[in-house]
């Protein structure tokens, strides 16, 4: 009894410094006193296993999710919001009279937690709106994500977004950074790409942070937006008024007023941008949601967005600087991409000192030159652009060099393109822009293999082909530990992929997944893709074909292709083992799917025989509708008279039994641990 009450005590005691901690943004105690007791429970667990309970902070984190993520399908569709760029079209979206509630749009993931009996049971991505992942294992990691409410409640549907703060990126990216793995360009990629790692130990480095913005569920005596807010944030989770602040003097953005009421709102809005800029989490806009509930019952809600509800977003920010230089990327096809180099400057939270310039044709119009003051936005908040000039300081516009800038290689123009190339296949940024194309989730999806890794290894091994990468042996020991086993493991996993993927890998211009795909579908190996040169043109165009003979009709790559077989490349398909139940018919897949991912349901397709395409055609034989299917794909398979069939008709034809969602499967391993 006395392990009994020790434990208890600790862990409300725990729970309550975390909820300081990552919640209110308030530690009450030092990270060595929270340790202390940490371990102390921990101790006590160990010893006395039979007092462990599944919400106990020691049990946040579970075994990996093997297999991947299970569909779950949502009891209530997940919506984005329609967007407003300015203060009339607010006004014009809601009534003279309607009270609404105006609060910060998190710059993250949408997510839905799931309780019952008052313990958390389930955490769902939004998806499609209609079918989601199930990520539990993952949000279990969160701190912020209570493992137990604290009032008792038979169910309860929270929503909300998954964001990572600005300087746990920074942290993050050092790490990634020194691991040799690829960087996050901001913290919605890294929110996004962390939520759904298949290893919850790993999502917990990460540091993301849960933030309640609504509830699914009706709850006794809550009638507004403002009412479930404060409800939220007595059950324990952070809300918009609680988010982390990276400057002392950062206001609440959070607040309710009537539209009609407010004599200035583009004001309100003004002041909410730069409040926004204090913070120590990105966002990207203002949500503005008609604050009584029965008066959201009644709008009620469409297909993408609730009638009650809209996203204001913020202007991109332009920041005037000066351009220093221009430099050239070189493309694993060659092709040459002018990057302006600018004088530092801070837009939209975080510092930039490159931009696009698109191609020659654009600096022309722009009439930019270095030295120049120019414009620069953000497009859609991410990528930074060179926009106009703010003041001319020089004579005409930047002529790109005649050179490549890497190998010195003249540059061509091809006729009728826009883009110069270098024709130099050997020069070190095509083959870097190959290599990390080949590796990329677009061929070999080789995880964990990014452009830091290929930087190291073509470097110290001298890597310059594909079959350099596969036919390393000891030079791998120059990666470091952890490095090397994420290498191996990713290369043996390559060899598996079909025939598509390695098809992909080759890097022959114009020669996309989709047409790669197309080639599997039709002849399923290289060999027989060879032997159907005359066949091809229809398949894949008169201008790939001509670069595909061009690839192939070159020494050095049927000696790349041979390298590459003996190192244990298949170039084709695995043949069924069984019954090909599917031969000669062909499927359009719409919608998501319950079993899996669609790639994953199209490679079981294959692998039965059948063929997968893109549209719908009077050639194809079966529509297969998952949840959400699109209306345009309805249309054209009633148009041409093509059966539609329901995901669990294609696993009848498949003769086997179809997967399906079970929300509980990863809670049920967290308790098996």
């Amino acid at each position: 009894m006395e392990a009994n009450t020790r434990i208890i005590e600790l862990r409300q005691r725990i729970a309550q410094h975390n909820h300081a901690y990552y919640v209110l943004n308030t530690p009450g105690i030092t990270d060595t006193e929270y340790d202390l007791m940490y371990q102390e429970l921990q101790a006590l667990e160990q010893e006395f296993p039979e007092l462990v309970t599944i919400d106990s902070p020691t049990q946040r984190i579970g075994g990996l999710m093997i297999g991947g993520f299970v569909k779950v399908p949502h009891r209530r569709k997940m919506l984005s919001l329609d967007n407003r760029y300015t203060a009339q079209g607010l006004l014009d979206s809601f009534a003279a009279c309607t009270e609404v509630l105006l609060e910060p749009k998190i710059d993250g993931a949408s997510l839905k937690i799931v309780y019952e009996s008052s313990r958390l049971s389930l955490a769902v991505t939004r998806g499609n709106g209609h079918v989601g992942n199930d990520v539990t294992a993952n949000a279990r990691t969160m701190p912020s994500i209570p493992l137990s409410l604290r009032t008792n409640l038979p169910n309860l549907e929270v929503v909300g977004e998954v964001y990572m703060k600005r300087s746990a990126l920074l942290k993050l990216n050092e790490l990634l950074e020194a691991e040799g793995a690829d960087l996050f360009a901001n913290t919605r990629n890294a929110a996004s790409g962390s939520l759904m790692l298949k290893d919850p130990k790993e999502c917990a480095r990460r540091s993301l942070v849960f933030v309640a913005h609504g509830c699914n569920t009706e709850i006794p005596g809550v009638t507004t937006m403002d009412g479930m807010r404060d409800f939220l944030k007595r059950l324990g989770f952070q809300t918009t008024d609680l988010l982390p602040k990276a400057e002392a003097d950062a206001k609440t953005v959070r607040r309710v007023l009537r539209l009609a009421a407010v004599p200035d709102l583009e004001s309100v809005l003004a002041e909410a941008d730069l409040q926004r800029k204090k913070l120590d989490v990105d966002t990207d806009g203002l949500v503005f949601k008609v604050n009584d509930l029965a008066d959201q019952a009644d709008l009620g809600e469409g297909n993408k967005f609730p009638h009650w509800a809209f996203a204001y977003k913020f202007p991109p920010e332009r920041r005037i600087t000066t351009l220093l230089g221009v430099t050239m990327q070189v493309g694993k096809t060659g092709r040459i991409t002018p990057v302006a180099e600018l004088k530092a400057v801070s837009l939209s939270g975080t510092v930039v000192q490159r931009a696009s310039l698109c191609n020659q044709d654009e600096i022309k119009r722009l009439n930019v030159n270095i030295g120049d003051s120019v414009y620069v936005e953000k497009s859609a908040e991410i990528i930074p652009k060179v926009m106009g000039v703010a003041k001319k300081q020089t004579e005409g516009h930047f002529i790109l060099p005649a050179e490549c800038p890497c190998c010195q290689t003249q540059l061509v123009q091809p006729e009728g393109f826009v883009d110069w190339y270098c024709p130099n296949s050997k020069c070190s940024d095509q083959v870097y822009a190959r290599l990390r194309y080949a590796v990329g989730k677009d061929a070999l999806d080789m995880k964990g293999v990014g452009g830091g890794m290929l930087r190291v290894l073509m470097d110290t091994a001298k890597i310059a082909r594909l079959s350099d990468l596969f036919a390393l042996e000891d030079a791998a020991v120059l990666l470091k530990p952890a490095a090397r086993r994420t290498f191996k493991a990713a290369r043996e996993l390559a060899l598996q992929q079909p025939f598509w993927r390695q098809l992909s890998a080759l890097c022959i211009e114009g020669l996309g997944t989709t047409l790669c795909q197309a080639v599997d579908d039709a002849w399923g190996s290289l060999d027989a893709m060879l032997d159907h040169w005359d066949e091809l043109e229809e398949l894949v165009g008169e201008s790939v074909l001509i670069s595909m003979k061009n690839w192939f009709g070159q020494p050095d790559n049927e000696t790349e292709i041979e390298r590459l077989m003996s190192l244990g490349f298949t170039f084709a398909s695995k043949a069924a083992t069984g019954p090909q139940p599917l031969a000669g018919k062909s499927f359009v897949i719409t919608g998501a799917l319950m079993s899996g991912q669609r790639d994953e349901v199209a490679e079981k397709i294959r692998k039965a025989g059948g063929t997968v395409k893109g549209s719908v055609s009077k050639k194809v034989n079966f529509v297969v509708q998952g949840v959400g299917g699109g209306r345009v794909k309805a249309e054209a398979a009633e148009k041409h008279g093509v059966p539609v069939i329901t995901e669990e008709v294609l696993y009848q034809m498949l003769g086997e039994a179809m997967p399906t969602a079970n929300p509980r499967a990863h809670l049920e391993a967290l308790r098996g641990d």
